[in-house]
């Protein structure tokens, strides 16, 4: 018999319980806390981007997609065999996988991994579901396309929409090409309240923008081109929606 713990917010408060399981024919199923009757099993696997198992990360669920808020539910951190396992109600779900050096929720920065946008997941009462997460280091996803020995540079501003006023909670990203496809070459953190966001790239022209979505998707279209020979600040972007950026 192994224990599972299950983290719940209750008003604005985290509760978390023991619910222990046993493994029949390869199923997980629920007993003592909750019924068995009244659960579903979400359970996976998180890796990185070589494919090996992550330690310490956990797994957060949301009622719905927005999720740059507390999350409804959260699992232990994962062992060193990057399995998670959560009991929860049968119900439409939206999952993220995160690494923070921070514990719970907060602003993504740079060091902590994530799982990119929420996946949405069906859970139907009595049903085991299986959902495995890739987890990227902000600072390692600047180049997954190309290895570089080359020293960052420190970018740094703010994120603003096309009144001034300042946009949090958004990704700063560079290119060498306009249009971004996929993963971007180079992505921040979220940007605070201020709006303010730091970007890690390698010397060379690019072109800056944001996105409200990892990845940003196709149509993503980028700012004009600059060149950065070194660290910079003050080096704001405008975000315009009405472009898709």
């Amino acid at each position: 018999m192994k224990g599972l713990l299950l983290h719940r917010r209750v008003g604005g408060l985290w509760i978390a319980s023991c619910v222990f399981f046993v493994l029949c024919c390869g199923r997980a199923v629920a007993a003592d806390t909750v019924s068995r009757g009244n659960s579903a099993m979400l359970t996976g696997k998180v890796s990185d981007a070589s494919g090996l198992s992550v330690e310490g990360a956990m797994v957060f669920i949301y009622s719905s997609p927005a999720v740059r808020q507390s999350a409804d539910f959260m699992s232990a951190p994962t062992e060193k065999d990057g399995i998670y396992r959560l009991l929860l109600p049968p119900g439409r779900y939206w999952a993220v996988a995160r690494l923070k050096k921070s514990i719970g929720f907060g602003p993504l920065m740079p060091g902590d991994k994530h799982s990119g946008e929420p996946v949405e997941v069906d859970l139907a009462m009595e049903k085991e579901v299986t959902l495995d997460f890739t987890v990227v280091d902000l600072k390692e996803a600047m180049n997954l396309r190309e290895k570089t020995r080359e020293v960052a540079v420190r970018l740094t501003g703010r994120i603003v929409d096309g009144k001034g006023t300042p946009l949090a909670g958004v990704y700063a990203v560079a290119g060498r090409r306009e249009k971004v496809s996929g993963v971007p070459e180079y992505l921040s953190a979220w940007s605070d309240a201020d709006g303010r966001y730091t970007l890690y790239v390698t010397k060379g022209k690019y072109h800056l923008g944001s996105a409200a979505a990892f990845p940003p998707g196709e149509t993503y279209v980028a700012g004009p081109a600059v060149t950065v020979d070194g660290d910079k600040a003050g080096m704001d972007i405008v975000r315009d929606v009405r472009k898709g950026r």
